[in-house]
């Protein structure tokens, strides 16, 4: 990292008290790991990712038995999107969480001390405004004194604000909902908002609900959704090798999506809800990927200029990201996949 100070994590670490834990459950042969045989008995753990397209290689891996193979027995933590995730490793109710960058920058600004292990995936069409067309939205412009629900302080919010500002609309001009994904269609279709700003599965759901009356506005030029590897500070200090083995996991999924795409779609499918002819088409929007690269970076400070700007976070500067990000366990086990300018 920048410095030597950068380079380790602190031991000590102050997190917060709030509480919020949404878990989802899996059904089916989705929640089934496959384990092969592993020497000496397995360090247990928990890991809380979302059931959204960006968690395709965690769940690969579990389902696979990857993790198993690595002397990591997961205990999975199913949740509809990435911030409860991540809350539910800050309230120490997980260990590590798979979640998007937008919550981490919410966090770190908020004070706590996140350890970014990997990038697992990234989309620059994860994201998408869905609108109800007989209220008058055919294109970005027609947002303007809409009711639009979102998930406030996700990836959706800053996709949202990002795309007003393209379109030079005042946020203010706007009604903002916070709406959970699971309460998106239904608020749709009682006309309490007018169009939702979310991500897969639930906005392919909602798009097939509102068939011929839904249209869909994109720009993949504003914002690309990362999905993260995270954990407590304190954690990667106390567990080093417990953050390699759940990388060498990763990376197993990682050429197991690259070299078995369709039984992945099944997979994927199984853990979105989505069909498979779905998770087909979007497939190509994805990109698969365990790294730390300095998009990342740049991703998480134009993320905090915008929530200082809209006064979302105390904070009234940028922290330094360097800090924030595990560099070790992924150097030790895939080293050319660190890209990051120290």
């Amino acid at each position: 990292m920048g410095n030597a100070k950068g380079r380790k994590f602190h031991k000590g670490v102050s997190l917060g008290v709030s509480v919020l834990l949404a878990a989802a459950v899996l059904g089916g042969t989705a929640c089934r790991q496959e384990p092969p045989p592993a020497a000496g008995p397995p360090e247990k753990i928990t890991l809380a990712y979302p059931t959204t397209m960006l968690s395709v290689l965690t769940h690969i891996a579990y389902r696979k038995g990857y993790f198993l193979a690595e002397g990591l027995e997961v205990t999975p933590q199913l949740h509809p999107f990435g911030k409860p995730a991540l809350r539910a490793v800050l309230d120490g109710k997980a260990d590590l969480a798979v979640v998007a960058d937008t919550p981490i920058m919410f966090a770190v600004t908020g004070g706590e001390k996140i350890a970014i292990l990997a990038v697992t995936g990234t989309s620059r069409r994860a994201v998408s405004i869905v609108a109800r067309r007989d209220r008058g939205i055919a294109k970005a412009a027609d947002l303007k004194g809409k009711r639009i629900g979102v998930p406030l302080g996700t990836t959706g919010d800053f996709f949202l604000d990002s795309l007003l500002t393209v379109q030079g609309i005042d946020r203010r001009k706007i009604r903002i909902v916070d709406l959970k994904p699971e309460e998106m269609l239904n608020a749709l279709r009682q006309g309490k908002v007018d169009a939702v700003s979310i991500w897969n599965p639930t906005r392919r759901k909602i798009e097939a609900a509102l068939q011929e009356n839904g249209v869909r506005i994109d720009d993949d030029n504003i914002y690309s959704d990362v999905s993260c590897l995270a954990a407590r500070g304190d954690y990667v200090a106390r567990h080093p090798e417990t953050v390699r083995k759940a990388l060498r996991a990763l990376l197993r999924a990682e050429t197991f999506v690259r070299t078995r795409p369709a039984e992945a779609r099944e997979i994927t499918a199984a853990l979105t809800g989505i069909d498979p002819s779905s998770v087909r088409e979007i497939w190509g929007l994805y990109t698969f990927q365990v790294l730390l690269d300095q998009a990342l970076i740049v991703s998480l400070e134009d993320q905090t200029r915008w929530a200082v700007r809209q006064g979302l976070t105390p904070r009234r500067e940028v922290p330094n990201y360097l800090d924030f990000i595990y560099t070790e366990g992924l150097l030790a086990v895939r080293p050319e996949a660190v890209r990051i300018i120290r």
